[in-house]
């Protein structure tokens, strides 16, 4: 059997969740433990009144005076009491219980889900907040994994919190009505359930070693179904479905072993907690016999076997909360890492910035991994002159991505600066800078959603008139009235019901209804054949002397009218200049490159 090491010990986490719940809910917490409260004492007074009741009906003898008030004033209200009157209030004391124990539920049902809303939010909020670079390096399936999951175990543990405070509540009323009819027998039993919860002590460490266990198998299980879901089509493509098949199923197997770990874990919890109260009541019986008379005895028989039945409850839920925190712990340790990477605050409107100048790098450095001596990029000195494009060339790992993405803001210079119009690219104003770029990536994203709702998605208050003239820009505009519900089309799960052309020239178009300054084309044609890349290439080269262009580009042949060619390798600039005067260079890079291109 694996060994676990508890880290944090439970007690520390139990008091984090805690403080986390309390201080989420708020007084309504208080609110709802005096519900409990109240059910708790109109429960105790329900018991109390079964002794008078059952004494009127002939058990136990008449009423006599005994050492404790609260039951002499109960018995002396209930002599004054006809039988049915007193039935009569036995009855709305519980109807009153029944009543305020629905209202309670609907209340903390709220507690709940409210908390649960909170944590997924707060992650979330944290989590896009923090920086680009910090996220690249986390595996997607874990931040899907510890919303989508993690998080709800989290918070169904608050379900359980507030079940266990309930259970609690009205067992400790219970409690209070058994020592007024039995000090020693209540004595007893309380003694029992304290004797079981030590017992099982060494259950409850497994149970939340399991519980950190099983939270680790469902993570790998999310990233291996991503993983595998992502590469199916090359899976097919390949016929490596049963190894596809294969793999998951040894992982399935992986859990329901450890699944049946933790049932038979919980299953023997049960099997003690059974064992001990069929013996706590053997020994109730043996020694209240004779003791007490017989309302009394039915009565304390009854609250027993009540305090019995939520020993068992609150054992299970204490299980069930244990088992619950390491996807607290776990969820909280990852939040802690996001907001230590997050990006400076956004202002609450961000003003757009009008590139005028240029963008200028002085001196850039970047490392993606500062401990290791390579650099993506190293001693980048260059100007990108406003409503002019820029070609950016160069091999497969020249760093001609990581400086689109210092362009965008995305990643911080490891040693320089980035200057838009002579101001640092820093602080808060990256966020103004963002909401003035345009970025058409590689591989397009679309939603699957409408073509009017992905446009929209990049600039929710555009016009039709805006959608139309961004369509027409990227000469988009034709396909998509062909289509038979035109702009309210379902473009499919990644736009897949479109072609590549199609979806490139959406991605074009959403990127122009942002009417941004500058335009960052990462490689936007080398996945499309000629036809349709001459169509989202003529589109681009309309848009020449409108903004700022910097084109990242594979094919060559498609950087001809741009300004100027930048050509870099091994993350420096190799050479630069107009596709005239770099094929003119006899041994330059980019004649090489250009001649490579052509052969190709």
């Amino acid at each position: 059997m694996t060994a676990f090491t508890l880290q944090p010990p439970i007690g520390q986490s139990i008091a984090a969740f805690w403080r986390c719940f309390a201080q989420q809910a708020g007084g309504r917490l208080w609110v709802a433990v005096a519900f409990l409260i109240l059910i708790g004492l109109l429960e105790g007074s329900g018991l109390l009144m079964l002794v008078p009741v059952l004494q009127k009906v002939g058990l136990g003898g008449a009423h006599q005076a005994t050492g404790d008030s609260i039951l002499n004033s109960v018995e002396n209200i209930s002599a004054a009491l006809s039988l049915p009157t007193a039935l009569a209030l036995f009855v709305a004391i519980k109807a009153a219980q029944a009543a305020l124990r629905a209202a309670s539920s609907t209340f903390t049902l709220k507690i709940q889900t409210d908390f649960d809303c909170f944590l997924r939010e707060r992650f979330y909020r944290t989590m896009i907040r923090a920086h680009w670079l910090f996220l690249t390096r986390q595996r997607s399936s874990d931040l899907s994994q510890a919303l989508l999951v993690e998080l709800s175990t989290v918070g169904h543990a608050s379900q359980l919190v507030l079940s266990f405070l309930s259970v609690a509540l009205v067992g400790g009323a219970q409690v209070a009505a058994a020592l007024s009819l039995s000090v020693p027998m209540t004595a007893l039993a309380i003694g029992s359930g304290l004797m079981v919860a030590f017992a099982l002590r060494g259950l409850r460490r497994r149970g939340h070693a399991l519980g950190e266990f099983a939270r680790k198998q469902r993570s790998e299980m999310t990233a291996a179904v991503s993983e595998h879901l992502a590469g199916m089509k090359i899976a097919k493509s390949h016929g490596r479905e049963t190894q596809h098949f294969t793999h998951f199923h040894s992982a399935m197997s992986e859990i329901a072993a450890h699944a049946m770990r933790l049932h038979r874990v919980s299953a023997l919890t049960g099997v003690w907690l059974e064992i001990g109260a069929v013996f706590a009541l053997a020994l109730f019986v043996l020694f209240a016999s004779g003791r007490v008379d017989s309302a009394r005895l039915l009565v304390l028989m009854f609250v027993f076997t009540r305090l019995l039945s939520h020993n068992t409850t609150l054992q299970n839920l204490w299980h069930g909360i244990v088992r619950s925190l390491p996807s607290f712990t776990a969820t909280e340790r990852l939040r802690a890492e996001l907001a230590a990477a997050a990006e400076p605050p956004a202002p609450a409107m961000p003003a757009r910035i009008a590139l005028r100048d240029a963008i200028r790098l002085e001196d850039v450095a970047f490392a993606y991994d500062p401990t290791q001596p390579n650099e993506a990029l190293r001693g980048l000195s260059l100007a990108f002159p406003a409503r002019q494009v820029t070609a950016l060339c160069g091999p497969s790992g020249a760093g001609k991505s990581t400086l689109a993405d210092l362009l965008l803001g995305l990643l911080s210079p490891t040693r320089g600066r980035v200057l838009v119009d002579g101001a640092e690219l820093a602080g808060e104003r990256i966020h103004s800078w963002r909401q003035s770029v345009g970025y058409v990536p590689q591989d397009t994203f679309l939603f699957h959603e409408t073509i009017r709702a992905n446009l929209l998605w990049a600039q929710p208050e555009a016009s039709e008139g805006d959608i139309r003239a961004a369509l027409r820009a990227a000469a988009a505009e034709e396909f998509v009235d062909r289509l038979p519900l035109g702009l309210d089309t379902v473009v499919g799960d990644r736009g897949m019901r479109l072609s590549g052309g199609e979806r490139q020239r959406l991605a074009l178009a959403r990127a122009l209804l942002r009417r941004p300054t500058l335009l960052i084309l990462d490689e936007a044609t080398s996945s499309l054949d000629p036809g349709n890349e001459r169509l989202v290439q003529d589109a681009i080269e309309k848009l020449h002397g409108e903004l700022t262009i910097v084109l990242i580009a594979h094919r060559l042949s498609t950087v001809r009218f741009a300004d100027r060619i930048v050509v870099l390798e091994q993350g420096v600039v190799a050479e630069s200049g107009t596709w005239d005067e770099l094929c003119a260079r006899e041994h330059g890079v980019f004649r090489k490159l250009a001649a490579a291109d052509q052969q190709a």
